[in-house]
C-alpha cells in the first residue's frame, strides 16, 4: 500500500507540474493570479504619481525613467513591478539600443526595412543572434540591475500581424526565433515574471515562458459582437485555466462593461481613460 501510495503522489506532482504553464522550475504558483488592479504607466514620474503606483495590485512602466530605489519602494507596499520591453519593435527614442543595433537586426521585406511612422518604430529580425543578445543586455541593465520583478515584453504580436495571414513559412521563422530568445530569456532569468503582449496566435505557442498575457482593446461594444472576438475569449479562457497564463484586458471604452464582461471570463482588467502617458 505505502508503494501504491507514493506512485499515486508521484502521478500527481507530474501532472501538476505539467499544467504549471512554465519553461522552468520555481513558478508552480503563479503571483499574477492575485493581480485584480493594475496600471500602466510610461511617462517620467513625479513623487505624487509614485505614490499612486503603490495603490495598486501591479503596475508596468518605463525602466529607463526609475532609479532602483524608485523601485524598491514601490515594491514595498506589495506591488509587482513590470518594467516595459520592446521586442519585436525598436523606438527611435530608445537611442540606448539603437546605438548598439547592426545593420541586420531590422527586418527586411524587400530590401527595406519595416517603419511605423505612429511610434517612429522599426520591426526587428528576432532570428538574429546579436539582437538576441542587446534585448538580454537590455533586460539585465534596466530590469535585474533596477530590481523589477519581471518584464512586460511588447510588440510580440507583430509577428502576427506582419506574417501570419499572408507568410505563413516566414512566420515560423521568426516564431522559432522567438522560441529561442525565450528559451535564453527564462533560462538566464528564470526569478523574473514574464508578461506578452499581444499575439493571440503566438501565445499559443509562447505560454509556456509567460505568467501573463495582455489583450489591449477590450472594448466591451466590440468584442462582444465580434465573431473573432469572442473565438478568442474561449481560447484564453481556456489557455489560463489550463497553464496559469493570467490574461489581463485593457479596454478604452465602455468602461463598466468592459470591466464585469472581462470578469466574467476571470481576466484582470483595466480601463485607461486618457492615455498610458497620464495619470
Amino acid at each position: 500500500m505505502k508503494k501504491l501510495a507514493s506512485l499515486l503522489m508521484l502521478i500527481v506532482l507530474f501532472l501538476v507540474s505539467s499544467f504549471t504553464g512554465h519553461a522552468y522550475e520555481g513558478k508552480a504558483v503563479n503571483v499574477l493570479a492575485g493581480v485584480e488592479s493594475y496600471k500602466i504607466f510610461y511617462n517620467t514620474p513625479n513623487s505624487k504619481i509614485i505614490e499612486k503606483l503603490r495603490t495598486y495590485d501591479l503596475v508596468i512602466i518605463e525602466p529607463q525613467l526609475y532609479t532602483k530605489e524608485q523601485i524598491d519602494y514601490i515594491q514595498s507596499s506589495g506591488t509587482i513591478v513590470m518594467g516595459y520591453i520592446g521586442v519585436m519593435e525598436t523606438p527611435m527614442w530608445n537611442q540606448r539600443r539603437v546605438k548598439l543595433l547592426e545593420p541586420t537586426d531590422y527586418y527586411h521585406k524587400n530590401g527595406q526595412r519595416i517603419h511605423y511612422p505612429q511610434w517612429d518604430s522599426y520591426y526587428m529580425d528576432i532570428t538574429k543572434p546579436h539582437f538576441q543578445q542587446v534585448l538580454l543586455d537590455e533586460v539585465q541593465e534596466q530590469i535585474v540591475a533596477k530590481g523589477f520583478d519581471g518584464a512586460f515584453l511588447d510588440t510580440v504580436g507583430n509577428i502576427d500581424n506582419e506574417h501570419f495571414w499572408t507568410d505563413k513559412p516566414q512566420y515560423y521563422v521568426q516564431l522559432n526565433g522567438l522560441l529561442t530568445f525565450l528559451e535564453e530569456l527564462t533560462t538566464t532569468y528564470q526569478e523574473l515574471l514574464y508578461i506578452q503582449n499581444w499575439g493571440m496566435e503566438t501565445i499559443m505557442h509562447t505560454h509556456q515562458y509567460m505568467d501573463g498575457f495582455m489583450w489591449e482593446g477590450f472594448n466591451y461594444n466590440v468584442v462582444k459582437k465580434d465573431e473573432w472576438a469572442q473565438n478568442q475569449i474561449s481560447r484564453l479562457t481556456r489557455l489560463q485555466e489550463e497553464t496559469e497564463t493570467r490574461i489581463l484586458t485593457v479596454s478604452f471604452e465602455t468602461e463598466k462593461k468592459s470591466t464585469k464582461y472581462a470578469k466574467k471570463f476571470g481576466f484582470a482588467h483595466y480601463h485607461e481613460k486618457k492615455s498610458y502617458d497620464e495619470f
